[in-house]
């Protein structure tokens, strides 16, 4: 079968049964609507290895995130979105904004401006750092502060800093040391002056830009 068939199978499979295990979450489980859509912000993330280790073909490597993009709009405009607990639109519109970056960073690494480990780094900060550090506010936040991306905690913001941080460190193991602090910061800053859910598109396109001129690509 071919590789990039192959990795499709692979890609939806795996979105589908992370929406299907958010669904019963939200029904039949204590867990809010807010951490249902930060589980589903969470896991969809691990698609990048998918991505960046299976794909050959950028044609292919498109297919997954402009279907969401249009799956997404979809289910936030035509209110599905209910059946998971959102209602908020202006909120609800990161689903969109979600695979809309993937795209762009997908295009950015077949047109050499990015490469796997850059995209890789991009879409797990969005992902991991910027869902975990939604869960940790939430629940342990007690020293909250206002930012231009709303109210915002120090506990949330540390989580940031230090998931992103980790994840540096891990793809990043040899790199200068300045590498991972700054990304780090700059990703939790991004994070904080992003209003609306533009979050989805900002962290992570500007830490793939950040990541890139530290690297040496541009």
């Amino acid at each position: 079968m071919n590789v990039n068939l192959l990795a499709t199978i692979y890609s939806f499979a795996y979105i589908l049964l992370i929406i299907g295990i958010a669904f019963v979450l939200f029904r039949f489980t204590p867990l809010g609507s807010e951490d249902v859509r930060k589980f589903i912000h969470i896991l969809v993330s691990g698609w990048v290895f998918i991505l960046v280790r299976m794909y050959t073909s950028l044609a292919w490597a498109l297919l997954g995130p402009l279907v969401f993009i249009v799956v997404n709009a979809v289910f936030v405009y035509s209110g599905f979105s209910k059946y998971l607990g959102m209602g908020n639109r202006k909120r609800d519109n990161g689903l969109i904004y979600y695979p809309l970056s993937i795209t762009v960073l997908v295009l950015m690494m077949y047109n050499g401006l990015s490469d796997g480990r850059i995209v890789t780094a991009s879409v797990l900060i969005m992902g991991l750092g910027d869902g975990l550090a939604a869960i940790i506010g939430s629940h342990f936040g007690r020293h909250g502060y206002k930012a231009l991306g709303g109210k915002k905690s120090m506990e949330g913001s540390a989580a940031m800093f230090i998931v992103s941080l980790v994840i540096l460190l891990i793809l990043y193991p040899h790199g200068p040391w300045y590498l991972p602090l700054s990304v780090a910061l700059a990703a939790t800053v991004f994070e904080n002056i992003t209003p609306l859910g533009f979050d989805n598109i900002t962290v992570p396109l500007l830490s793939a830009v950040l990541l890139g001129v530290l690297n040496g690509l541009y």
